[in-house]
């Protein structure tokens, strides 16, 4: 199954040639971590990936959003608005290389320079990337093609019953308004769906397989959920409260109440169906079977435990140009400083030291970036 996914991916893959910097920058990226790790002293090469939370508005107020819920003004909605152009462009132009820039919210196509975004970053060389929940998607189609967009990424989280259940009224029906108008478009970019599992979907993960088969995208992502919990959350405040204070689990969901067994067969069942299809499906981070309960049953322990590359290989810039070295704590702003300067200041060094000396922290224990990296 591992080796018929790869080959699908690399055949998509070679449609947009950009992505292919991605996987080589990411191989490098792994090959001299160790190093950089042990003589940098918090130092890091550019980010290889840049997440550009484009405006923190959001139309939805999703039940598994951290950010819908939360009362913390530095990890919550709709407080700053959307991103300055000239923020971006400031980004761009001081960022070396081509990373891969993706584009994140909130609600990215709220952003009314969204188009003009992707296409600066595709003038740059850097590949593209956004992340959607497909309200807009059928305004934004076009536009988004001519940008040069090369990824897309549209959350669904199960059939139109089970969607509008969780997002709202109609919430379907427009994605699939939006879907259908790209799908058809020519120079458009690789499309893939995210299903973030939850108990309110986790019973729904083979008819995900078949409707993605049905609305002709070229792949599925299941998103085994980031799970944050109150005792990850205790734990590093009772050790790291020096750095910065972790806020609350914020989300109306209860992943305990997930049925195990049920995604374990779910995926057997999906992965016998995938050698008829051509549909590429990825799980996020990738779990064994043995890991699946785990997984979900014990919070508290890490599971395929590797790194945590992720605060040396991706920068998350917000709508006022603060970078975020992990949930709310700004270490830096690009509006105040270039970007280099932020990304490689004393805070984010700081971050990176105590990741060094420590090899993880609580909350890294269910994050996919660490997981799989």
């Amino acid at each position: 199954m591992h080796i018929l996914n790869a080959r699908r991916l690399v055949n998509l893959i070679t449609r947009r040639p950009r992505l292919l910097s991605v996987v080589a920058r990411n191989l490098f990226g792994q090959l001299t971590h160790p190093f950089v790790t042990r003589r940098g002293d918090g130092w890091s090469l550019p980010p290889e990936q840049i997440t550009v939370v484009v405006t923190d508005a959001c139309n939805f107020r999703c039940p598994m959003c951290q950010f819908a819920s939360s009362d913390s003004p530095g990890f919550r909605l709709n407080q700053i608005g959307h991103m300055k152009p000239h923020v971006f462009r400031k980004l761009m132009d001081e960022t070396p290389g081509k990373p891969l820039v993706a584009f994140a919210g909130g609600e990215p196509l709220l952003h009314p320079q969204i188009n003009e975004f992707i296409t600066h970053a595709h003038a740059k060389g850097c590949p593209t990337w956004l992340t959607t929940n497909g309200w807009f998607l059928a305004k934004w189609a076009k536009a988004l093609c001519n940008a040069g967009l090369d990824f897309l990424v549209v959350s669904v989280d199960g059939p139109p019953e089970i969607h509008d259940r969780i997002r709202g009224r109609k919430a379907f029906e427009r994605l699939a308004e939006g879907l259908e108008a790209l799908l058809r478009l020519p120079k458009r970019p690789l499309v893939f769906i995210n299903m973030a599992i939850s108990e309110l979907n986790s019973d729904q993960l083979v008819n995900m397989y078949d409707l993605s088969v049905k609305l002709g995208v070229d792949g599925i992502d299941y998103n085994h959920l980031w799970m944050q919990t109150d005792e990850m959350v205790r734990e590093f405040n009772a050790q790291f409260a020096s750095f910065f204070h972790a806020d609350e689990v914020a989300w109306k969901i209860h992943p305990e109440d997930i049925n195990v067994q049920q995604i374990r067969e779910a995926f057997i069942s999906i992965e016998r169906q995938s050698i008829r299809n051509r549909l590429i499906v990825m799980q996020n981070p990738l779990l064994r079977q043995a890991e699946i309960e785990p997984w979900y049953r014990q919070p508290a322990h890490f599971v395929k435990w590797k790194t945590t590359r992720c605060a040396w290989n991706r920068m998350r810039v917000w709508p006022d140009g603060g970078v975020k070295g992990c949930r709310g704590w700004v270490v830096g702003n690009i509006t105040q400083e270039h970007v280099m300067d932020a990304w490689n200041g004393p805070l984010y060094r700081s971050f990176r030291r105590l990741l060094v000396n420590h090899g993880a922290i609580s909350l890294c224990k269910r994050s996919c970036d660490m997981a799989h990296r």
